[in-house]
């Protein structure tokens, strides 16, 4: 249920979109830039504003936010299904791989003099010394060599600095981007717009505040990595009441040999145990795509069943999973496991289950979201039970304070079913049903233009 200690004293409003196909960039073509048209499908919404424990209620069911569009994937009729991840912070640890890169990124901002010096000025015990060569401190490692950690007496080869600031734009923050999107994503300088800049980054629907019952810090953030003054990398995170959400991660061409994919994620593990978060998500996990595989090596990862709305651990069996059905659910392997122990027939019980055959044949079809069995979503029976749709609020304009009325309240609303899409009452159905009981009662449905 819904954690009223973390909410927000702004409303949260969410405009339900519905569900829609299009191209996948995420395919076996993934080294060309063709997209396989209509191979994938989403429920999608936009939000103005949101509460993050609203949000992290979206997320523990498999949604994501790209800038103001959030969007629940159909991972039955998908191409590539996008699996949430999330990784417990306080069981990860660091590899051989990522442990050398932190340490290699150190040495180049301290420099051999510093080194030289801190073992002449400041020697270290044999314990220490023992100590130090058999375990790894993350947090220790992750800020070794920013410039507020430093031995007052002497002098690195650079200053680094790494701050955690407000989502809003600034010229700065658009050139790094700029330079990202033309050397990583090779696009062209009329594909790089400011407004697409703060559209995509900056001015999240999140809202940013302390949490009332810790003072912890939630919202959407901007993590600025500085060089000698110089802005060379930045995250995007979404803090939210129990975890640390990376949403994209920027860096200048002149530093792409420092394998700054691995320090970010470093970073942002870190920073969710310094805070006391459980978890950092590093979006989803694409089994199909070899270049989203990376997220696997950050251990233990586990992978939200959107069937049961379980999580299991991404080991080599979930791995074989995802590789054999068109989606792995865990859950509806063990209840495949017991129809077969019960002797029914093997071959029915093992076959996936039925689905439309394209998503564009699913969304061609007219049918409601309801109809259609989306991995995620409510059933029909789960959304008699679960949900109040006569009492779920819904702005229609105006002052957001005064102006929120309930479902029933609307003069049309009686005339439509749960399992019409084309009425009121099964649009607002098909909303609730994407994104759960908890939301469905707790945010405003936003009709409104502004």
């Amino acid at each position: 249920m819904q954690d009223d200690s973390n909410a927000c004293e702004a409303l949260s409003l969410l405009t339900p979109f519905g569900y829609q196909s299009g191209d996948c960039g995420y395919c076996k073509i993934e080294n060309t830039s063709q997209r396989t048209p209509d191979s994938r499908a989403s429920y999608y919404a936009k939000s103005k504003s949101l509460c993050p424990s609203h949000y992290q209620l979206l997320m523990d069911r498999g949604w994501r936010r790209s800038g103001t569009l959030f969007y629940l994937p159909d991972v039955s009729r998908s191409c590539c299904p996008h699996y949430t991840i999330r990784l417990p912070v306080a069981d990860f640890k660091a590899s051989r791989d990522q442990r050398r890169a932190l340490n290699r990124w150190n040495r180049f901002v301290l420099g051999d003099k510093y080194a030289e010096d801190l073992k002449r000025k400041h020697p270290k015990s044999k314990a220490e010394k023992k100590q130090e060569n058999s375990t790894f401190d993350l947090i220790t490692n992750v800020h070794e060599s920013e410039a507020q950690n430093l031995k007052p007496d002497l002098k690195p080869e650079r200053v680094f600095e790494v701050t955690l600031e407000p989502d809003t734009y600034t010229p700065e923050k658009f050139a790094l981007f700029s330079n990202y999107q033309k050397h990583v994503h090779h696009e062209t300088d009329a594909d790089i717009t400011r407004d697409g800049f703060k559209r995509f980054l900056c001015g999240s629907p999140l809202h940013r505040h302390a949490d009332f019952s810790d003072g912890k810090p939630l919202g959407s953030y901007h993590q600025c990595y500085r060089l000698d003054g110089r802005l060379i990398a930045m995250g995007v995170l979404d803090i939210l009441p129990h975890a640390v959400s990376g949403v994209y991660f920027l860096y200048h061409s002149d530093f792409e040999k420092w394998s700054f994919g691995k320090l970010s994620a470093l970073r942002e593990a870190a920073l969710a145990i310094e805070q006391g978060y459980d978890y950092y998500y590093m979006g989803y996990y694409i089994h199909g795509c070899a270049k989203m595989r990376y997220k696997g090596d950050y251990k233990p990862q586990y992978v939200l069943d959107y069937g049961s709305g379980d999580w299991d651990v991404l080991d080599d069996e979930m791995r074989a999973l995802m590789e054999r059905r068109q989606w792995a659910s865990m859950s509806q392997e063990r209840s495949r496991k017991a129809n077969l122990d019960a002797g029914e027939n093997a071959i029915d019980a093992d076959q996936e289950p039925v689905v439309h055959p394209s998503p564009l044949a699913a969304y061609n079809s007219g049918l409601s979201l309801l109809a259609l069995g989306m991995p995620g979503a409510l059933t029909l029976d789960q959304l008699r039970g679960d949900v109040d749709l006569d009492s779920m609020k819904i702005f229609l304009g105006g002052r957001a304070g005064s102006d929120v009325h309930q479902m029933q309240d609307i003069v049309a609303w009686t005339s439509g079913s749960e399992t019409e899409p084309a009425t009121i009452k099964g649009r607002v159905a098909e909303f609730a049903a994407a994104v759960g009981p908890d939301v469905a009662t707790a945010i405003v449905v936003d009709f409104s233009r502004g």
